[in-house]
């Protein structure tokens, strides 16, 4: 399913983003708020005529009820859970 992989990239992208904040600028607060405040323009777009609410809904629904293509332990579905917010 497309939209796992893309939400999962969104999810590394910003996981990545937010090691450069906490690495390079040391922690500081103004970095921390213009990367949320990019993360919420981008999920402000639909994505291919969906919006990205309704991706993530789906996305973590399938990861929660475990039928969906991505198989993740109790620890792994945590983890990605806490990303998310």
């Amino acid at each position: 399913m497309c939209f796992q992989v893309f939400v999962r990239k969104v999810i590394d992208l910003h996981d990545k983003y937010l090691g450069y904040v906490n690495d390079c600028f040391s922690n500081h607060t103004l970095f921390h708020k213009a990367l949320k405040e990019a993360f919420e323009v981008f999920f402000n777009n639909g994505v291919a005529g969906s919006s990205s609410e309704e991706l993530l809904a789906t996305y973590f629904d399938n990861i929660l009820k475990k039928s969906g293509s991505e198989k993740l332990s109790g620890e792994a579905v945590e983890d990605t859970l806490e990303k998310s917010f």
